[in-house]
């Protein structure tokens, strides 16, 4: 691939990140009102945070589903990225929905536009992510240096979407407001989205795909140890970026004193380090082994958040000062983990000796999408506990860092585990 087929390809992540990040960010900062010190809020942020979670399981359910999809759709001899125009809408209206709701509005009438927004949003994300990060395989056509590179775009992606969640989107909700600001990210996000589709490299074509039931497709990829050990230990990582995420708003006004717009300030030197981390983590993962070197990020990962409930003193200069240095730390772990997952998954696929990409990724999607819905619910009852103690606010980033020791532990022991005895021939 070229230049041109990179960008065009990490732009897609750029935009479903984008989407994605404005609803992870705000949505419980929504809920509680439509400005600091609101009368009223909106939702209870509990309730959301619980009904977030049933739409991450029910997202997480048809994710599989989405993949085996993909997976028949090459095995009939068309191409993986026609899947992208179907979903392009989707999110971005179900974004602008969930945001619509404010007081004049029956608490029904709220209810049906968040629960309506929640469902197109998350389809529509299932319907999109899941073939577009499937292209890493289509599009490498089995070059080991360009599916690195293509793992990496993403992790690229990722990092411009949270740069530009949490530096613009408190100044566009500040001019605008929240829906205001859901619907420039939409567009924008909707037309980033369509550009992968034209990455393809010239006389590149997918490699025919197994075409299974997607029972049999989901059990395949659960019995393969390594792909379950990789799902955990990224997971605990995935978790505690949605933690954190939603958590970044309520560690910049109470636990640093500041406003919405100082959520910038804090997230700057994070992102700073994480971007210039990304240009060697390709290099770092052949000298050391994607997962060695993913191990350790994610332990580190977990030591700086945990570290950040401790926030709100001045250990060098300002409290936001220190913060800042805090959140830089997490920079260089958050880009190895972002910047190998596309490749990890790949890799346990294409080792399992079928060609079922899309599968593995919509099961991995299966876990980690309910675990984060799990986690993302833990922070809701936080955020509103968080109303009269900030004891829960402190509890928010350490339970981001304990959710990457898990992950790392958990990894471990499945990895460690001795395989199952093979059946005696009969």
């Amino acid at each position: 691939m070229n230049v041109r087929g990179y960008v065009l390809y990490t732009a897609g992540q750029l935009g479903i990140m984008m989407l994605t990040r404005y609803f992870f960010q705000w949505v419980i900062r929504f809920s509680d009102g439509t400005a600091p010190g609101a009368a009223a809020a909106l939702f209870s942020a509990t309730l959301v945070g619980l009904v977030f979670f049933g739409f991450r399981i029910f997202d997480a359910i048809t994710d599989p589903l989405a993949g085996v999809l993909g997976d028949r759709w090459v095995s009939r001899g068309r191409q993986r990225r026609s899947l992208l125009w179907l979903a392009l809408p989707w999110a971005p209206l179900g974004l602008c929905l969930v945001f619509a709701p404010d007081l004049t509005m029956t608490p029904a009438v709220r209810w049906a536009f968040l629960v309506t927004g929640m469902f197109a949003f998350f389809v529509g994300y299932t319907l999109y992510a899941i073939p577009y990060w499937s292209l890493i395989d289509d599009y490498s056509a089995g070059n080991a240096t360009v599916r690195a590179r293509l793992s990496n775009a993403q992790g690229v992606g990722v990092l411009l979407a949270t740069a530009v969640g949490f530096v613009l989107s408190p100044l566009a909700i500040a001019k605008l407001g929240f829906l205001g600001g859901a619907a420039v990210f939409g567009v924008c996000g909707l037309l980033l989205m369509a550009l992968p589709y034209f990455a393809a490299p010239p006389g590149v074509t997918p490699r025919p795909a197994d075409s299974l039931p997607p029972f049999v497709a989901l059990l395949r990829a659960l019995k393969d140890r390594r792909f379950v050990a990789v799902i955990l230990l990224f997971a605990g990582a995935q978790m505690s970026f949605t933690v954190m995420t939603a958590s970044a708003p309520y560690i910049a006004e109470r636990l640093l004193g500041g406003t919405l717009k100082d959520v910038a300030a804090l997230l700057g030197p994070f992102l700073l380090t994480a971007l210039l981390s990304l240009t060697i983590v390709p290099r770092l993962a052949r000298r050391f082994g994607w997962e060695r070197l993913t191990v350790g990020a994610a332990a580190l990962l977990g030591l700086v958040y945990g570290g950040a409930g401790l926030l709100g003193k001045g250990i060098v200069g300002t409290p936001l000062t220190t913060a800042m240095i805090v959140f830089a730390c997490a920079g260089p772990a958050a880009a190895v983990i972002l910047g190998i997952e596309g490749e990890a998954i790949t890799r346990c696929a294409v080792a399992s000796g079928r060609q079922v990409t899309g599968t593995y990724f919509g099961v991995y999607n299966l876990i980690v999408k309910g675990l984060n819905g799990l986690a993302i619910s833990v922070t809701g009852s936080l955020a509103e506990w968080g109303r009269e103690s900030l004891t829960a606010i402190r509890v928010m980033p350490m339970f981001a860092g304990g959710l990457c020791v898990a992950g790392v532990t958990l990894y471990w022991l499945v990895r460690r585990a001795p395989a199952p005895p093979a059946a005696s021939a009969a």
